[in-house]
């Protein structure tokens, strides 16, 4: 398929994953990545807490020093500490989930009945699999963000670069996103291992690509107003609402769940559609 026809595949495979949002089944394998996320951002803004308090001060400490002890400091921090967490949740349980969920929607979209416990099962079998084949796009994002966050820094970088480095970032993680779409249909559906699939990027992106790009640069918008937010959470704090940071991290985590569902089941559309017509046929 052309360009074209990709992106309008890629439009009609996230409208019928978004039909899906309302099926428990389909969300189930999602459910230990929430309940990590949600549970790291409860203990971190309530580390002080005694049940916690005991390996989350020490922790806390060696990450901002002292005064992050303090309240309301912790909040000030709190997207950045939280971004940490979810990005290591993100490249080890959330490849997994995404396996699973990959799973799922496949017996979804071919009318098979739902085992979302099997398919939680077969994914942490092939969790070795799913983690490293997703490693290559999370070490280039990470690079990406904090390549841009040290040029700022310590270069004279232009004016534009300053105002519109998280859009830059945003869209340069989109991109490598795109490139890497497939990898977790690659194991689940076709059965191929670490090598197998990452040998066969370059020819999943080439037939699928631009259908990839869309859904990726859609489902991103959603998070930059909140990540504006997020970025000016000192402000927040010093304007005497602390808790409001909390409440943005959680709406953002909240989303981003939605937007793991939403790749999860649009990749594999897609795939089935565009990468391989019949992945059943190479199933382990």
């Amino acid at each position: 398929m052309n360009a074209f026809e990709q992106l309008a595949v890629g439009w009609q495979v996230l409208v019928r994953t978004l039909a899906r949002l309302g099926r428990p089944a389909v969300w189930a394998p999602f459910t230990p990545l929430a309940l990590l996320e949600f549970g790291a951002l409860v203990v971190l803004i309530g580390f002080a807490h005694p049940l916690v308090s005991w390996i989350m001060a020490p922790l806390l400490r060696r990450a901002g020093g002292e005064a992050l002890l303090h309240y309301p400091n912790v909040l000030r921090q709190l997207p950045d500490l939280y971004g940490r967490v979810d990005l290591l949740l993100g490249a080890t349980v959330g490849a997994v989930v995404v396996g699973a969920g990959t799973r799922v929607f496949a017996d979804q979209f071919a009318g098979r009945r739902d085992r979302p416990g099997a398919a939680l099962r077969e994914a942490a079998r092939r969790a070795p699999a799913l983690i490293l084949v997703s490693a290559p796009f999370n070490l280039l994002a990470y690079l990406l963000s904090s390549g841009l966050g040290w040029l700022i820094a310590h270069r004279q970088s232009g004016a534009l670069v300053h105002r519109f480095a998280d859009l830059i970032v945003l869209g340069g993680t989109v991109v490598l996103q795109s490139l890497f779409f497939y990898v977790a249909c690659d194991v689940m559906l076709a059965g191929r291992g670490v090598i197998g699939t990452l040998a066969n990027v370059p020819h999943a992106a080439a037939r699928g690509f631009w259908a990839a790009l869309l859904v990726g640069a859609l489902l991103a918008l959603p998070l930059l107003p909140l990540q504006s937010l997020a970025g000016h959470s000192a402000l927040i704090v010093e304007r005497g609402t602390p808790e409001l940071v909390g409440w943005l991290m959680a709406a953002e985590a909240a989303i981003g769940l939605v937007l793991w569902f939403a790749l999860a089941g649009s990749a594999t559309l897609a795939y089935l559609t565009l990468v391989d017509h019949d992945p059943e046929s190479s199933r382990t």
